[in-house]
């Protein structure tokens, strides 16, 4: 296993402002003021620069995840491994990399033509987080020495053994465990760790998804600070995609909230934490210990 973390994610929307005011005044991130040539806006919630990327676009949609390396040698062996498959490995310039705040990083599409962007040595500025919601920190780190991302992401994948193996054997993540939803006949989500212990960076769905994903991940330190978003996400009028529950798999308390433009934000408290040495991976056939009742948009009240 290679890949650290989900470092970033890339994202387009219809109405930039409006996916700000959410990120910063439901989430509670703070707008990292960055400029940028090509109008992006970015939004942080640690040390890094910034962990979301909000681009204009003329459709919502996940853009890319950004998938960090520990050494410029892993990187170049998965980049060399990738190529040597057959995979089409695509380097950015030197000024993409600048724009991202990485050394080098390398574009792939996954069987599912997900796009992913791989990279290493990323550029910290220390700048410490003010949420202007008052949020009082997200999980990013274990321990205050290893980085866990900034959450974790759902991708589409029709094919989701194809998809899976190609991340397991070339991107370098490691199954965690297999959920297959009750009620859902057919649905079936493999979950995926990098080398930290959040028991997952990546999971995959075995089917499309219109906006490129199914749900991101961002996780506060206190259950308060669920409950706080709660509110803010009902004063703001966003549509709860799922009421506040734990899920089975990585014990995550959370609430699943709409962005502009559709996309699912779970927002969560007390993720599980693994030893990766002695860990088997698990199969499991409920979702949740209580709570997370779904509503989709269009569904009656």
């Amino acid at each position: 296993m290679s890949v650290s973390a989900a470092g970033y994610l890339r994202i387009a929307s219809t109405d930039t402002a409006a996916w700000m005011d959410f990120g910063t005044t439901v989430l509670g991130l703070m707008d990292a003021q960055i400029a940028d040539d090509a109008g992006a806006q970015f939004l942080r919630m640690d040390d890094h620069p910034f962990r979301f990327m909000i681009e204009s676009g003329d459709t919502d949609k996940l853009i890319a995840t950004g998938l960090e390396y520990p050494s410029e040698a892993a990187w170049q062996t998965t980049l060399d491994e990738l190529t040597g498959a057959g995979h089409a490995v695509v380097l950015g310039s030197a000024e993409e990399a600048q724009r991202r705040y990485v050394t080098a990083f390398a574009t792939v599409q996954d069987p599912a033509d997900n796009t992913l962007e791989l990279y290493w040595g990323r550029k910290l500025d220390y700048v410490p987080l003010v949420s202007p919601a008052g949020v009082s920190g997200f999980v990013t780190t274990y321990q205050q020495t290893g980085d866990m991302g900034f959450g974790h992401c759902v991708l589409p994948a029709p094919d989701i053994e194809a998809t899976t193996a190609f991340y397991t054997q070339f991107i370098g993540t490691g199954l965690t465990d297999t959920l297959y939803p009750p009620g859902m006949d057919g649905l079936k989500i493999n979950f995926m760790h990098a080398n930290n212990p959040r028991q997952h960076s990546v999971a995959l769905l075995n089917g499309p998804h219109p906006l490129g994903v199914v749900h991101i991940m961002v996780e506060a330190e206190t259950i308060d600070e669920v409950g706080r978003a709660m509110d803010r996400a009902k004063k703001a009028g966003c549509h709860f995609l799922a009421t506040l529950g734990r899920h089975v798999n990585d014990n995550m308390c959370s609430v699943y909230i709409l962005a502009p433009g559709g996309i699912a934000v779970e927002y969560g408290y007390d993720g599980l934490l693994i030893d990766w040495e002695n860990y088997v991976p698990t199969v499991s056939v409920e979702g949740d210990l209580w709570g997370h009742e779904y509503r989709f948009p269009g569904m009656d009240e």
